[in-house]
């Protein structure tokens, strides 16, 4: 299924919903590399588990760390092991994450166009698991989430495509394409082709899109079979450019990670978009790229990407002004 979308009709959206700041504050609750400001952790995404420990996957050597909250040391509890690809050791660049019904983490492994899984019980800091395929065939796979039938589903970054798996794994189906699109940054040269990034269902089983390179988010209705119906367009704001990580908080309202600006974005259920948290490239948001709720709490993972507001000053290359990988929190 794919949806065209006019230049007319981004543009009309483009400013329909007002912008209306807050107060809030973030804060570090923990940072991941306290020796270093260079990328020598490089953590994407973020979850938590039904007891409210908090996740991340390490791009650089592939530990996937539990952290909680009440305790923030980080304590490795399974791994994402490095494959030979084209002849070439190739790091498997954890992103998504998301747990099952059973308690089960499931990863995006992006580099190889998987995902894959450490079960409950292979999550253990004695003696950590490594993680095995669970599906297969999800080219630019990127944020991942379950819906209420424990299907899951995995979104395609620059494709477009949304695919789907069911909750035994296997090889994926392609259910949904937004049409592609392509935003040149303000640098003049930085492209975004990033359609389809995080994924987060909402209360009623609607599964919600962030559109990294339109700043935008996209509704995907789906029956209970899981067959999807047309893509809708329902948020577009130059608010929301660089939109990632989605998470819903207990009232329904919906949490976006706009990266580019280094900001948090809510929109209620009516649309309308508050500026929950943003700063410049010393942090405490520094690139944010997932978040996940613990009771009010929203953790949210700093992926730290030297890009746009994440940039230090003068420079076009660096982001090390600020903290460097590590785990922010807001209350909701």
């Amino acid at each position: 299924m794919k949806i065209a979308l006019s230049t007319a009709f981004v543009f009309a959206l483009a400013g329909c919903a007002n912008l209306v700041p807050t107060s809030t504050t973030p804060s570090i609750l923990v940072d991941l590399d306290p020796a270093s400001v260079e990328r020598t952790v490089i953590v994407e995404s973020i979850a938590a588990n039904s007891a409210g420990l908090l996740h991340v996957a390490d791009r650089v050597s592939g530990n996937v760390m539990r952290i909680d909250p009440k305790n923030p040391r980080p304590v490795v509890v399974g791994s994402l092991a490095a494959r030979s690809v084209n002849g070439q050791t190739t790091k498997p660049n954890p992103s998504g994450m998301a747990f099952n019904a059973q308690g089960d983490l499931l990863i995006v492994a992006s580099a190889f166009g998987e995902i894959v899984r450490l079960r409950a019980a292979e999550l253990d800091p004695t003696r950590p698991g490594v993680a095995q395929t669970f599906a297969t065939g999800a080219p630019g796979a990127n944020g991942i989430d379950f819906d209420r039938q424990g299907r899951l589903y995995i979104s395609g970054g620059a494709s477009g495509n949304i695919f789907r798996v069911g909750p035994n794994g296997g090889a994926v189906e392609t259910v949904a394409t937004l049409e592609r699109f392509t935003r040149t940054l303000p640098d003049g040269r930085t492209q975004q082709p990033i359609v389809a990034n995080g994924l987060a269902f909402d209360s009623s089983g609607v599964l919600h899109v962030a559109d990294s390179a339109r700043g935008a988010i996209w509704r995907i209705a789906l029956d209970v079979e899981g067959r999807a119906q047309r893509p809708v367009l329902w948020v577009q704001n130059p608010a929301l450019e660089g939109a990632d990580g989605l998470a819903f908080d207990a009232r329904g309202q919906l949490w976006v990670a706009v990266n580019e600006l280094n900001a948090l974005v809510r929109i209620s259920p009516a649309g309308g978009l508050t500026e929950v948290a943003r700063n410049g490239a010393a942090g405490p948001l520094e690139f944010p790229a997932a978040l996940a709720f613990v009771g009010d709490n929203a953790y949210i993972a700093n992926f730290d990407t030297p890009r746009r507001v994440n940039l230090d000053p003068g420079s076009t290359t660096t982001a090390r002004e600020g903290i460097g990988a590590s785990i922010a929190r807001v209350t909701r």
